[in-house]
């Protein structure tokens, strides 16, 4: 199971993307659509800002279990 939620991101919100060990890119996505929709103009981010969130959902999805533990 891999689960990483807005939280480990930096975010004050509890929305968490979930999915199965083998799904990674699937969780990756459904987080990266949740910030887009929910979080980009209230942060007002850039390309930049967006490419950094990506790498760091990376780190988190690759770290032990998977569940946003680090």
């Amino acid at each position: 199971m891999k689960i990483i939620k807005c939280r480990d991101l930096g975010f004050n919100c509890d929305f968490m993307a979930t999915g199965a060990a083998s799904e990674s890119d699937d969780v990756k996505q459904k987080m990266m659509d949740h910030i887009t929709e929910k979080h980009l103009s209230e942060k007002d981010m850039s390309k930049e800002d967006l490419e950094e969130i990506a790498s760091r959902i990376d780190i988190v999805l690759s770290r032990g279990c998977g569940c946003g533990a680090l």
